[in-house]
């Protein structure tokens, strides 16, 4: 049995210089008995051109244990960007979407379902290379679980 609130880390901090798409981090389970996710997204140093990416995700385990359902992206962070944090907050109460949404898509760039909620977390990102073969940014994914 879970006990709240507990801390997760998602991605721990560390250099990332390999373009990849989808890399998905390890998932924290027995969230379902939480009431929120507040996660946090800590860009430290990146050292890229600004055509480089990178875009992260969180995802929420739908209820057949299998299917990874996307409730939220972060704003995508240039590859010459400053350091940065984004917080993002997800919700069990959240109001329940008033129509049916795609979950084969991931949101855009700075949106999140508060709503989408499953019994296990994880964090996924892609690092995007525009071709100077540079890119290089450091980051961590930490939530809270209440």
């Amino acid at each position: 049995m879970a006990h709240f609130p507990q801390v997760a880390t998602l991605f721990a901090s560390a250099t990332r210089a390999t373009a990849i798409a989808n890399s998905g981090g390890t998932a924290v389970p027995n969230i379902g008995a939480g009431k929120r996710v507040m996660v946090l997204l800590d860009v430290t140093a990146t050292a890229g051109v600004a055509g480089d990416t990178l875009s992260v995700y969180v995802d929420m385990l739908a209820p057949d244990g299998v299917t990874w359902i996307n409730a939220g992206r972060f704003t995508t962070v240039a590859g010459d960007s400053a350091a940065i944090k984004h917080w993002m907050s997800l919700s069990e109460a959240a109001a329940p979407a008033a129509t049916t949404f795609d979950v084969t898509a991931d949101c855009n760039a700075g949106v999140t379902k508060p709503y989408v909620w499953g019994s296990a977390i994880r964090g996924r990102y892609t690092l995007l290379d525009a071709g100077a073969h540079g890119q290089s940014v450091t980051f961590s994914l930490s939530a809270i679980i209440q």
